[in-house]
């Protein structure tokens, strides 16, 4: 089986993400959201990113600065709580420069603009998601954001995040998806650092800006090894 590119958040960066992410690889990939897809006046990229996509080989989720409905009508795009063999995927995050954050939006953003209120899964879905989750019990987790004991300790407490962790939606939910089962390998973006950490039994890997990781996805084994070489 051919291993799997997972990318980290392009933030509409469609030449880089052909020309560093997708350059000379042949195989599938995953980006894990804030591909910067949706933002109003950029249709001609969300666009080029179809046809990035048209061959069915490049997948991505969705995560807090991508528009939701636009997502929808990208190729390639996996729906939140999409669960395939053992692997599970769930977008979206909250936008801490958001107009709903408590301090507002420093930079200005805009509802239907380049900020959507359905950034977040709703606690319907979410409910729905972690009852698929403990009866699958999944060996692997692709999200864009992470529970926020994990960001905790991954980012703050080892000093490379300084400040406060502030409570959310999608990473306290995702707190408890980590108290019923973990899986063993745990992917995803939103922080903008390339980092691993073991928290219990999983391996939580983040992807920096448009890093990446190649792994097969099929073999925690041959993971393990792609995740102890490094990216």
């Amino acid at each position: 089986m051919p291993k799997t590119r997972i990318i980290g958040d392009v933030h509409g960066l469609v030449s880089n993400y052909k020309l560093k992410a997708l350059k000379n690889f042949n195989g599938p990939s995953i980006q894990v959201g804030d591909l910067g897809v949706g933002f109003a006046g950029d249709e001609d990229r969300d666009e080029y990113f179809d046809k990035i996509h048209k061959n069915g080989n490049h997948r991505f989720i969705r995560g807090n600065h991508d528009n939701p409905e636009v997502c929808k009508k990208i190729k390639g795009y996996i729906q939140d709580g999409t669960i395939e063999d053992d692997v599970m995927f769930i977008g979206g995050a909250w936008s801490i420069d958001g107009p709903n954050a408590p301090w507002g939006s420093p930079f200005g953003r805009v509802e239907y603009i380049d900020w959507w209120k359905n950034e977040e899964c709703s606690d319907d879905q979410f409910k729905k998601f972690l009852s698929d989750y403990q009866h699958v019990k999944p060996r692997v987790m692709i999200t864009h954001d992470c529970p926020a004991k994990v960001s905790k300790e991954m980012f703050f407490g080892s000093g490379l995040r300084k400040g406060s962790i502030y409570k959310n939606k999608t990473s306290g939910w995702l707190d408890e998806f980590i108290k019923v089962h973990q899986p063993d390998f745990w992917f995803f973006g939103h922080w903008h650092i390339s980092y691993k950490y073991k928290y219990g039994n999983t391996y939580f890997v983040c992807l920096g800006e448009l890093d990446f990781i190649d792994v097969d996805l099929k073999n925690s084994e041959k993971i393990h090894k792609s995740v102890s070489k490094g990216y």
